[in-house]
């Protein structure tokens, strides 16, 4: 009893300092008021009784004598931006993006701001205008001169943007900028009314006073219908029926509102993020955003938290990560339940900077997406609570905004496997690599047991991760998949290189095919078949076989549309072999009796292999492949891959496989000139 009578007492306390510093504010904003509202009744009367001083005419002159290149128009702009129709569609602006950034009530209450205003400029236009009847200083009867409407509008509009940004925070570098600006523009429209002649300069003063008083009110009244709970949406009001609880306190952050149950020892996250941040998850994604009623969504976060705490345990010999205790999904909606850590918010100090760059490094190194935690991050701490003894510990890993940019380490993998944008994910193959490489010290800090729930955490999330995310159509991510992989240099160089290996196999494989149809098609006989084979095994023929069949696997493996590229490659394969050919020439002495050694890779060739299609058979122009049998042979083979059937159709085998005995079957090359010429094959 004694325990709760002090509360009682200090509650009361508490209650009486709050009052008073109510009661004194408003004496302040009253003093305030009464001040601003004497001087514009006694800048009225004075006016009235005397509608052209002379200092005003001699502030007029002194403005309008202003003679600098550009500075009419530039006055010109300000103030017709400050007009009726481009004020309107500002203030619709300013009503969007705080609808965007999910700020409902604060949007709703600057509407309503919107018509107050409006209501008194008009007021002021047809009351106050008409009873001091001050004409223009050009004599315009473009309403009443007396208060400078413009003015008015400026002050209150851009007045009250500064005053949201030091209400929500703003950082101090760029808040006092901000209202230098705010400040400079706002007595700029005046300037700029005088200097057109539009207003006197004590309409202008009129003006500020004016929007000065309308500041007074409206800054009120948008601080009570922030608060009334009458003025909540009907969504929001239904949300916190449904989450709120009488010893709960509530968090909210851009995406999602946080229900902290002390009793319960629970952190209840329900995600309702703002228009903004669903439309850049879209445009990133092409799908909703998925925390808010993925379950499969919730569950890889879910995973990904384990392994995040396993990493901590290793890294810093105790968990720092607040587990997840439920995923409950109802009605459209789910709720992500963590487990309630008491503390109090980190600053973003050196110190929790250090620590954020400790758990990044770690948790880059395992695969992990770091944007939470990450240092360069102005919001990060915001997800750390500093605990009662002192330590650190995270208490939100998963992300609101996309971004663009990978973990530390993770940009090849990221790019090979389409996840940029990045949201959540996990780079599952350097996860395992590096289970494997610290097999042992991950097994001397976790145990056996703990060792096994983290490569059990890693598949769970993988198979999480790729059922939500196949899901998606992911359009950004497949594009700069497939991108990357087209150019990627090395991998298609590897791939190429590993290609040619077979090009031997290649060229036989496609003549064997031709040879064996000719033979079930009795254009060759048996016999003739082993004499066509005994030819084409001679040293001066299979090296030629060979270029044809590297053409081919060029042909075949170049995948990146690149128009000419697969020509192009056919022809400085040919030209390298050329030019190394004439080198060596010289070098080179026949054997006694053997005839002079040919160039193979001759001009002709290297012509015909710019030829699309074609260009893959132009080792046919050299001089052992030049027989008619066999460029026969190989234009039938290749022309049978025709699409749509086209060679059988239009019979043009008659052409091409002409009758057996017209055709005369080359004897083998000698294999002194084999042997001469073979010197080429072990160094393509």
């Amino acid at each position: 009893m004694g325990l709760a009578g002090g509360d009682d007492d200090g509650a009361e306390m508490h209650s009486g300092v709050i009052h008073t510093v109510v009661r004194w504010r408003f004496l302040l904003w009253l003093g305030v008021m009464a001040g601003l509202m004497t001087l514009l009744v006694l800048l009225s009367v004075y006016i009235k009784d005397n509608p052209l001083p002379s200092q005003d005419q001699t502030v007029l002159d002194w403005i309008t004598g202003w003679d600098f290149p550009g500075l009419t128009g530039f006055l010109e702009a300000v103030s017709w931006l400050t007009n009726n129709y481009p004020a309107l569609v500002l203030g619709i602006l300013g009503i969007g993006f705080l609808w965007l950034l999910g700020m409902n009530r604060e949007a709703l209450a600057f509407a309503v701001i919107g018509v107050v205003m409006g209501l008194i400029a008009f007021l002021s236009d047809f009351t106050l205008g008409e009873i001091i009847g001050r004409s223009r200083p050009l004599g315009e009867s473009d309403g009443p001169s007396f208060p400078s409407g413009h003015v008015f509008g400026s002050t209150v509009f851009f007045g009250f943007w500064g005053f949201m940004a030091a209400y929500y925070g703003l950082k101090k570098k760029l808040l006092v900028p901000l209202l230098l600006l705010i400040t400079v523009f706002i007595l700029t429209v005046g300037v700029a009314r005088v200097h057109l002649q539009a207003h006197w300069p004590t309409d202008v003063a009129a003006g500020l006073l004016l929007g000065a008083m309308g500041l007074l009110i409206l800054i009120p009244l948008f601080l009570y219908l922030r608060q009334a709970t009458w003025f909540s949406p009907w969504k929001l009001r239904e949300d916190l029926t449904v989450l709120g609880c009488e010893k709960c306190r509530t968090e909210k952050s851009i995406a999602s509102v946080v229900v902290l149950d002390p009793e319960r020892g629970t952190a209840t996250k329900v995600y309702n993020p703002p228009p903004v941040i669903r439309l850049l998850y879209w445009l990133a994604f092409q799908a909703k955003f998925p925390y808010t009623d993925n379950r499969v969504a919730l569950e890889a976060a879910a995973h990904r938290r384990k392994i995040a705490s396993l990493l901590t345990i290793h890294r810093f010999g105790r968990d720092l990560v607040a587990p997840v205790t439920a995923i409950s999904c109802m009605h459209g909606s789910c709720s992500f339940v963590t487990e309630f850590v008491p503390g109090d918010k980190v600053e973003n100090d050196d110190e929790a900077r250090s620590f954020l760059t400790q758990v990044a490094d770690i948790f880059a190194e395992a695969g992990l997406s770091v944007w939470q935690i990450n240092p360069r991050n102005p919001h990060a701490q915001s997800n750390l609570i500093r605990t009662p003894q002192g330590e650190f510990k995270i208490i939100d890993l998963e992300s609101a905004v996309v971004t663009l940019i990978p973990a530390r380490g993770q940009w090849r993998s990221s790019l090979k496997r389409g996840s940029i944008p990045v949201f959540d994910d996990i780079d599952f193959p350097r996860a395992r690599d590096y289970i494997a490489s610290n097999e042992t010290a991950l097994e001397r800090s976790l145990g056996p047991q703990g060792l096994i729930d983290l490569r059990e955490s890693v598949e769970h999330a993988e198979r999480a991760i790729r059922a939500w995310k196949d899901a998606e159509p992911h359009l950004w991510g497949r594009l700069v998949s497939r991108v990357y992989r087209l150019l990627d240099v090395k991998t298609n160089v590897q791939h190429i290189m590993g290609a040619m290996q077979g090009a031997d196999a290649a060229a036989d494989a496609f003549l064997n095919r031709g040879m064996a149809r000719w033979e079930v098609e009795g254009r060759l006989t048996s016999s003739e078949v082993a004499r066509l084979q005994t030819y084409l095994s001679s040293g001066e023929v299979r090296n030629a076989l060979h270029h044809m069949g590297v053409h081919m696997v060029l042909s075949v493996v170049i995948a990146i549309p690149i128009p000419g590229l697969r020509s192009a490659s056919r022809f400085t394969w040919t030209l390298a072999f050329w030019v190394k050919t004439w080198i060596r020439r010289p070098r080179r002495r026949a054997a006694e009796g053997a005839p002079k050694p040919t160039n193979i890779h001759s001009p002709l060739v290297m012509l015909l292999a710019l030829v699309p299609i074609l260009g893959a058979v132009a080792y046919l122009a050299s001089r052992p492949l030049r027989q008619s049998i066999l460029i026969r042979l190989i234009m039938d083979e290749t022309a049978w891959r025709l699409p749509f059937k086209l060679y059988p159709r239009l019979h043009l085998a008659r052409w091409l496989a002409r009758a057996p005995q017209l055709l005369e079957i080359p004897a083998p090359v000698k294999q002194a000139a084999a042997a001469s010429q073979s010197v080429d094959a072990p160094e393509e």
